[in-house]
């Protein structure tokens, strides 16, 4: 997971992306923990940790607003330089952002 100034440009980079796919960009908010159902496993997903169905480091989680869903990103386990993707249900247990 990059830090500092090439932190941010990769989850600006990731935001871009998330907006030209969806057609609409997602909340502002910055998502440091997602603990929700995913599949048949209550779980929680956290930026800078690894994905707990997937593997590979988390590195943002957007919030496309109410009732729409979650996106995860995380490191590719095969290829670092590349992301994955999944795209969650609309509900969360709880949610915790980054201090601003």
């Amino acid at each position: 997971m990059a830090d500092g100034q090439a932190g941010e440009q990769t989850y600006q980079e990731l935001r871009r992306q998330v907006e030209s796919e969806r057609g609409r960009p997602p909340n502002a908010r910055r998502i440091m923990e997602l603990w929700t159902r995913r599949g048949n496993l209550d779980c929680v997903t956290a930026v800078g940790a690894p994905d707990p169905v997937w593997g590979g480091i988390v590195t943002a989680i957007f919030d496309m607003g109410p009732h729409r869903p979650f996106i995860v990103y995380r490191l590719n386990d095969t290829d670092s330089l590349r992301q994955s993707c999944d795209v969650l249900g609309c509900t969360a247990y709880s949610v915790s952002e980054f201090a601003p």
